[in-house]
């Protein structure tokens, strides 16, 4: 076929969408076909464009670079940049990538507008309360829209993400580069379960009820010590006497790694859930198949190992608590806060969202005989000693070592291991030191 042929083949396919179906078998790539008569891009900066054929998105600015999606001819890009040779870097669904500027033209309607929220937020799936949070944004937070609204929602874009935000919490930007003013403390935990009601006073009704460490969004003080709050969705108020602001708590941007740093600190995003939990094969102080006998997938081989290579050496072992989800450790949490008070259960427990247990990366362990099962008799025993001595050759640290309460906000905790991969728990051993100071973070 020669190539004038080609060009006419392949411009057919385009317009009858076979084209598009060739692409998704590997077989063509669209950036090479040639339509006339499309203008190109002259600028862009945060602005919509539409793609005048089937068209390849790239990981770079050329047709060397590899595929990382494929989008339909009339598909919306947002374009965030201008590159080399006539390239442009987009957004699209959460990728960033680059197109050929030969293949898209700026949507006629398109305004792109920059928002400010107002308070702390909820940008959602859906145009409604109903729909799930993608993320939670602060108070003074710059989201993009090139939609308008509709029943009060804005279809916005924030950190590669699109989702809808309530038109009651924003405002559009002036075009000042100073963020908008946030509380002084805008994260907070319930120290007690704690009703929410619809007006600030015990008369106004109870829309929802927290348990003990429940954490929740203040967006403003009303009188009397009262508190307005957001919580999944709902506006209303809390006394602020069973509240407590958490300072410098932090949203961790690296979850699934293997050294992830949770601490009182550092919490886990909203709800989070480990990929690639499986059910561990060691021996376990009970017999039910449940949560708590489930790590992750690396982690799991190498405890596995571990305690294979403590029975060598005479020493038994068994699981006392592996993985737990949010919900479970919120449901703790609140049962030690109701027996021991806040402040106490602090000092042994985690909050929602900042355990090492929900991460599906940690373990409780404890003698062959279960007893002294996560209490302090265990760091007496020979099993406390081989995990100190043996620990980090299987990928194991002792978590809270004895004397860093100051560091790692927990008392020693002999039994509790934490799986960081071999080279990173050899180094912390060979040290002395914790998870948080080898990372020199707190």
């Amino acid at each position: 076929m020669t190539e004038v042929n080609k060009q006419k083949f392949y411009k057919k396919l385009a317009v009858t969408g076979l084209a598009f179906t060739l692409v998704g078998a590997g077989t063509l790539g669209l950036h090479s076909l040639h339509f006339t008569g499309e203008p190109t891009v002259a600028s862009a900066a945060s602005e919509t464009y539409t793609t005048t054929a089937n068209l390849n998105i790239r990981s770079g600015p050329s047709t060397s670079n590899a595929i990382i999606a494929t989008v339909k001819q009339g598909t919306q890009l947002t374009v965030v940049g201008q590159a080399a040779s006539g390239w442009l870097k987009v957004s699209y669904q959460g990728k960033t990538g680059y197109v050929s500027s030969e293949y898209v033209k700026k949507s006629a309607s398109s305004t792109t507008k920059t928002y400010v929220t107002t308070a702390n937020l909820n940008i959602r799936s859906g145009p409604s309360t109903s729909n799930a949070i993608v993320v939670t944004v602060k108070q003074g937070t710059q989201l993009t829209s090139t939609t308008q609204a509709a029943n009060g929602w804005l279809k916005v874009s924030y950190q590669g993400k699109t989702g809808y935000v309530s038109t009651q919490y924003v405002k559009e930007s002036t075009g000042s580069s100073e963020p908008a003013p946030a509380p002084e403390a805008s994260v907070y935990v319930a120290t007690a379960n704690l009703n929410v009601r619809t007006t600030a006073s015990t008369s106004g009704a109870v829309i929802a009820t927290l348990k003990a460490g429940t954490q929740i969004d203040v967006t403003a003080k009303a009188a009397n010590g009262w508190l307005k709050i957001t919580y999944q969705g709902k506006v209303g108020y809390v006394s602020g006497q069973y509240v407590r602001a958490l300072a410098g708590m932090k949203v961790v941007s690296n979850p699934e790694s293997i050294q992830v740093v949770v601490n009182k600190q550092n919490k886990l995003p909203e709800n989070y859930v480990p990929k690639d939990l499986v059910y561990t094969t060691i021996p376990f102080t009970f017999k039910e198949q449940t949560e708590k006998k489930k790590m992750r997938s690396e982690a799991a081989a190498a405890i596995a190992q571990l305690f294979a290579g403590a029975k060598k050496q005479g020493v038994t072992l068994l699981g006392v608590s592996a993985y737990r989800s949010h919900a479970t450790q919120s449901a703790l949490f609140s049962s030690y806060v109701q027996r021991d008070g806040y402040d106490k259960a602090a000092t042994y427990s985690a909050l929602p969202g900042t355990s090492e247990h929900e991460t599906g990366l940690g373990i409780d362990v404890t003698k062959g005989d279960g007893t002294c099962a996560a209490q302090d008799c265990f760091g007496g025993t020979k099993e406390a000693a081989w995990l100190d001595a043996h620990a980090a050759e299987y990928g194991f640290i002792i978590r809270y070592p004895k004397g860093k309460d100051a560091v790692t906000g927990y008392k020693y905790e002999p039994w509790h291991l934490r799986y960081v991969g071999k080279p990173v728990a050899q180094a912390i051993k060979s040290k002395g030191i914790t998870l948080e100071e080898y990372y020199g973070i707190k």
